[in-house]
């Protein structure tokens, strides 16, 4: 999926970590999403969600855009989605 906020390109993919038993939303800046800026992990064992930035100064719009699709596309509970 791909976002445009002010003309700079942010786009994401959903995978799932093993070693860590959960899913993650990794958002990428440019078409090709090559450089990461932010991980949204959802754990299976705490059934919590964190997001862990790589880049300073994220626009908030874009992160909470970015935390909306993963409260949609990873196995969130239903207490998360209040």
């Amino acid at each position: 999926m791909t976002a445009e906020f002010k003309g700079q390109v942010y786009t994401y993919l959903v995978g799932s970590d093993v070693s860590r038993d959960g899913m993650y939303l990794e958002l990428g800046s440019g078409s090709d999403g090559a450089n990461t800026i932010a991980e949204i992990f959802y754990s299976d064992i705490t059934h919590e969600m964190t997001v862990t930035l790589y880049k300073p100064d994220l626009p908030l719009e874009v992160l909470e855009w970015a935390i909306s699709e993963a409260r949609d596309r990873l196995s969130v509970s239903k207490e998360l989605n209040k």
